[in-house]
């Protein structure tokens, strides 16, 4: 790995994140918070470390200087400083993963059970881009939505070491290799496509391969299929690791599918299950032989080693800040609509690039029914997403690259303010455009 591995608990992803964002006993915190304008949020698990933390985690993942407790007054205040940059806001978020976020925030209504948040809902989060089709209901906001990225990361395909002989710089997959594991076609330690991608090291002499995937609607589950259906059409991939188990971020197994339905892909049904990037990670570390996809944040945090992927270029990368940025260099707006950003990188060129990225995204609406929302959105946004000149302290670039995020290319961070900046306010804009 490029960069250092930390431990917690296993809440990173699960439902103990929103204790960061909800407000606690202490009667001044309860005094301060009651001052303040909340802006309320749901979704991607993948951005959690990078927006409210982890309660109980080491410093590097710490609730405290996160994003929302360094740019609004911290739940509890005791998590500033750094920060508040703004203290008229706060923010408080459920981690409960892009499908249910995006369901509450085209909704307007917080996730059901736990994790959850107060309402009114004012944004959601996801890892997997909105269309254009879905349609905002309910009330006090209103309008067509904004979608925007804020940052890159990595889809880590981690794996547990124990008893395994890990060579020098990691266990390392060429793409027909990782094609072969995600189709079920490689089910032991010792095939020899894993001891050619590694030099012939054999890495178990027979130690069985499970593969663990995600259950829940998962932006990570959209952003690794959508990789796969690139790359495993190659001529360079057999026939049996070709990709046809479609594209999404739903799971299913037999006998749901074949035919896959829309927007999930069709798992060998071997394959071991867990909601949640968190408890994904989890399965593997519990699991002799275990490998699956988690975000790299997570696979950091739950000190699992991340495999080393071949890429487009023929380079062996790991996933790190720097080999996010780099698959994301050049990258542009491929939405065409005026309220939405979209980028996406299903296997980039860089020499220097790992390949499996996603950006995660933020949702808003058109029209808020509190100007102290939508002005609170567009400071964090500014903020946030570090145009430069990025700010000195707190700088908003080093908070996600410490957490194994990377800011996005500088014309893509500058498009993102002029939509937030345009399209956030009290107003329904024009269908066409928004205006200033």
């Amino acid at each position: 790995m490029a960069y250092c591995r930390v431990n917690y608990l296993t809440s990173l992803i699960s439902g103990l994140v929103i204790a960061t964002g909800l407000i606690l006993g202490q009667s001044t915190t309860q005094k301060s918070l009651a001052q303040t304008t909340s802006i309320n949020g749901a979704g991607s698990s993948f951005a959690a470390p990078l927006y409210v933390g982890v309660p109980g985690g080491l410093p590097a993942f710490s609730p405290k200087g996160s994003w929302f407790n360094t740019y609004g007054v911290g739940n509890p205040t005791s998590l500033n400083p750094p920060g508040p940059i703004n203290s008229s806001v706060t923010f408080r978020y459920a981690a409960v993963g892009s499908g249910k976020g995006i369901t509450a925030f085209l909704t307007q209504t917080p996730p059901a059970g736990t994790p959850t948040i107060p309402t009114p809902v004012s944004f959601g989060a996801t890892d997997d881009p909105l269309t254009g089709t879905e349609i905002v209901t309910g009330g006090p906001n209103a309008g067509p939505f904004i979608q925007v990225p804020v940052a890159g990361g990595a889809i880590a395909v981690a794996y547990n070491s124990s008893g395994l002989t890990v060579p020098t710089g990691g266990i390392k997959f060429s793409q027909a290799t990782y094609c072969a594991i995600f189709n079920g076609n490689i089910k032991n330690w010792n095939d020899t496509r894993i001891r050619a991608d590694n030099g012939g090291a054999i890495i178990a002499v027979n130690k069985a391969l499970t593969v663990v995937r995600r259950e829940d609607s998962s932006g990570s589950t959209f952003a690794l299929s959508s990789h796969l259906n690139t790359i495993c059409q190659s001529a360079t991939v057999p026939a049996a690791s070709v990709w046809t188990r479609g594209v999404g971020p739903k799971s299913a197994p037999p006998p749901v599918c074949p035919p896959t339905p829309a927007d999930t892909v069709c798992w060998p049904s071997a394959f071991l299950k867990a909601t949640g990037g968190g408890a994904v990670a989890d399965l593997i570390k519990a699991t002799s032989g275990g490998i699956g996809y988690v975000d790299s944040a997570t696979s950091l945090a739950k000190s699992l080693p991340s495999s080393v992927l071949r890429n487009k270029s023929g380079k062996y990368i790991s996933p790190s800040p720097t080999s996010i940025s780099a698959a994301f260099a050049g990258v542009t707006d491929t939405d065409t609509a005026d309220r939405r950003i979209k980028i996406q990188v299903t296997n980039p060129t860089d020499p220097g690039a790992y390949p499996i990225v996603t950006a995660t995204y933020l949702l808003f609406y058109d029209k808020y029914a509190d100007v102290k929302v939508a002005n609170g959105i567009k400071g964090f946004i500014k903020w946030a997403v570090g145009v430069p000149p990025v700010p000195a302290s707190p700088n908003p670039n080093s908070i996600a690259t410490s957490r194994g995020y990377a800011p996005l290319p500088d014309a893509i961070k500058t498009k993102v303010v002029d939509v937030v900046n345009r399209c956030v306010d009290t107003t329904v804009d024009p269908t066409s455009a928004c205006v200033p």
